[in-house]
């Protein structure tokens, strides 16, 4: 999601909220963080896919694989997972 759209969903959700319409501008807010978590763990997986890849090509490449490994997670997970 870039930062337009995340702007423009956060100003419609407090829109709505300072409309009175709370529960639409919750349901807005949650579908906007799920939307941009979902991309990040989508390309969290590709990511260590080709990781695996490079690996089974490369076993000697084990040990900075691994440390890719944990700053694709770092990077890349959405807090609360």
């Amino acid at each position: 999601m870039t930062d337009d759209a995340r702007e423009k969903a956060a100003k419609l959700a407090e829109t709505l909220h300072a409309r009175g319409h709370a529960g639409p501008a919750e349901q807005l807010a949650t579908a906007a963080t799920a939307v941009e978590h979902g991309f990040l763990r989508g390309l969290r997986d590709t990511l260590q896919s080709v990781l695996t890849a490079i690996e089974a090509i490369d076993p000697v490449s084990a040990t900075m694989i691994d440390e890719l490994r944990l700053e694709v997670d770092k990077r890349l997970m959405p807090p609360h997972s």
